[in-house]
């Protein structure tokens, strides 16, 4: 970060020397540039480039102003490899709103900066011209192209010889066919401000039709129209640009697909998809969903966040669990460990007092755990102790076992009629430890890379077990058959499974992978990009991107679709009792029928033994 106590000097011996000459009073043009260093650019951290041909009048004044600057500067050789200066310059320095960049030349200064590397961008840039010549084609050249506020300051009026000359003001408007126009002559009063001296060059596109790289397959963003003409698309992206182009007057023509199919990656050294035609020049920009990430940034001019979103993960809901299996869910296995542990202290403290009194009651356990038992199923018994100590023990226990089987029983009739499920995968973590495979329809994203080369171990146990296909169609069958979670954008994978192939019983994890920050991404050093910057504020504080989100959503998925889902998800519909409801029910006959037939086998075996 450049301090602003900072000052950097970058020139030779021979540049310092020529600095420090002194030769007469500077003419009037020349006060112009002192006018314009000490007025509207005072205090601002600045970036002063010299060419060394300048003679020595204009060596003194430079030499004025920087002995007078309270701010940091930093001063640049022309004559010097631009290429070679750029490399060693941090990016703040070399763009940025918060620096300004003066160049003062005589002879043509563009060799030293068509060299410079692209990171070379300043918001503000100043061109001073101390030369007789005009030098308005420099407000024309692509080297500066790239430059939001451009501004040429040089000698006019010139026709006599005899008279002082002007400091003329001028820029170039890029929409208005190229056109340069004069702002003004210098005057104190007139340019107070950085503002006043670099006037909005893009004040309106001029009804100008930018050329967007898009794909019309992004499910709410953009995608084909379906009351428009062919070729028109709908989507969140398309209300966008048409709130911001009746402000600022544009056109714009979307394209169906990039023609290799793609989304946007490096790859072999070269941008493939949309990105691919921002990146040649072929496009203006491109609006499809799009996340900010560092190897974009480097080679595109990316625009602020208008959306948070990630890569959703969708699974097929796992089926329920076997009907019979609802016989024991009433109670969790803790109720049901406690239930055994219980009836067997009972039976040994009834056993214990039965063989205490002068005349058993029962006569010993093989009678009393039966005669305990009724009372858990609900069933009467069929006489009292006749100690009142004994039958206060049996009437606690008659009690409780009544508590027990109600509650069993309210809550059998609930678990007999609703399909129990399984718990669902919700997390990266989960799924990574499963043995489900992931699978991902593969159009150049960089998720794939991203999850192979992940420093996280379960990022990376899913990129070690992802599925790369040609087409959504082999994605959704891996789903369909319970081997596979699908990956991609979280609002397509949504939209994608309900409309394109009716998936009524998916879910989504509550984790995403990689949530970001979505942009739109420009071509390199994009000089009008922050008018689009401006409107994608505007429209995310006032509240208009999520309402669109929300709305082209619901186009597909049809209203209130999120509590649809949690309804569905919770309750079921009233339905009347079937056999299959009831399996747990004759489950439990046939295991008491079992075990009453072994029970009698043991009587009959006992009985023919002592005979």
């Amino acid at each position: 970060m450049l301090l602003p106590c900072l000052l950097l000097s970058l020139v030779t011996g021979s540049f310092t020397s020529r600095i420090i000459q002194s030769a007469g009073d500077p003419d009037s043009h020349l006060e112009s540039l002192r006018g314009i260093v000490e007025g509207p650019l005072a205090g601002w951290n600045a970036v002063l480039y010299l060419d060394p041909s300048l003679e020595p009048p204009v060596w003194e004044c430079v030499r004025g102003l920087l002995a007078g600057r309270n701010a940091s500067h930093v001063l640049v050789d022309l004559g010097s490899d631009g290429a070679l200066w750029s490399e060693g310059q941090p990016v703040d320095l070399l763009r940025g709103a918060f620096m300004v960049h003066v160049v003062v030349f005589q002879d043509d200064p563009r060799p030293f900066f068509e060299a410079v590397s692209l990171q070379w961008n300043p918001q503000y840039l100043l061109f001073f011209s101390v030369s007789n010549e005009t030098k308005k084609a420099l407000l024309l050249d692509d080297t500066f192209k790239g430059v939001e506020r451009l501004l040429l300051v040089e000698k006019t009026s010139l026709k006599d010889p005899g008279s002082e000359p002007t400091s003329g003001m001028f820029t170039s408007f890029p929409f208005e066919a190229r056109k340069i126009k004069l702002i003004g002559s210098w005057d104190d009063a007139a340019f107070p401000s950085r503002e006043d001296l670099f006037v909005d060059r893009f004040e309106s596109f001029r009804g100008y039709e930018f050329q967007l790289g898009t794909s019309l397959d992004d499910y709410p963003y953009l995608y084909k129209s379906k009351t428009k003409p062919k070729g028109y698309g709908d989507g969140v992206e398309v209300e966008m640009l048409d709130a911001m182009a009746r402000v600022l007057d544009f056109k714009y023509n979307l394209t169906a697909e990039a023609p290799d199919r793609k989304w946007g990656a490096f790859e072999n050294g070269s941008w493939t998809g949309m990105l691919g035609m921002v990146h040649r020049k072929e496009k203006n920009f491109t609006v499809n969903y799009f996340s900010i990430t560092g190897e974009r940034v480097d080679a595109f001019d990316a625009s602020v966040s208008y959306w948070m979103e990630g890569f959703g993960m969708s699974m097929l809901s796992p089926p329920p669990l076997p009907k019979w299996r609802g016989v024991y869910y009433p109670f969790t296995p803790s109720v049901w460990l406690a239930l055994t542990v219980t009836f067997v202290l009972v039976l040994i403290i009834m056993s214990v007092q039965d063989n205490m009194q002068p005349v058993p009651f029962l006569g010993g356990v093989g009678s009393t755990w039966p005669y305990l038992l009724r009372a858990m199923f609900n069933n009467s018994i069929p006489r009292l102790p006749k100690a009142q100590w004994q039958r206060l023990f049996v009437g606690t226990w008659l009690l409780y076992c009544f508590i027990v089987s109600s509650a069993f029983t309210a809550n059998l009739v609930a678990f007999l009629t609703i399909p129990i499920f399984p718990e669902r995968i919700q997390t990266v973590k989960e799924l990574a430890k499963s043995d489900y495979r992931v699978c991902m329809f593969d159009y150049g994203e960089f998720v794939p890379g991203a999850l192979r080369s992940s420093q996280d171990p379960h990022y990376k146990a899913l990129g070690e077990k992802l599925d790369l296909f040609s087409a959504y169609g082999a994605c959704v069958k891996g789903m369909r058959e319970r081997t596979h979670a699908n990956i991609e954008s979280y609002s397509y994978n949504l939209i994608l499974l309900f409309v394109d192939y009716k998936v009524k019983n998916s879910y989504m994890l509550s984790e995403q992978l990689y949530p970001s920050y979505l942009c739109w991404y420009f071509q390199k050093n994009t000089a009008w990009k922050y008018k689009f910057n401006h409107g994608l504020r505007r429209l995310v504080e006032s509240g208009l991107v999520e309402y669109w989100v929300k709305i082209k959503t619901e186009d597909f998925l049809g209203r209130g679709f999120e509590r649809r889902q949690q309804l569905q998800d919770t309750e079921r519909d009233i339905q009347a009792l079937s056999l299959e409801h009831l399996q747990g029910v004759f489950f439990l006959l046939a295991m008491s029928w079992a075990a009453g037939g072994l029970v009698f086998a043991a009587e009959v075996l006992r009985h023919r033994c002592r005979l």
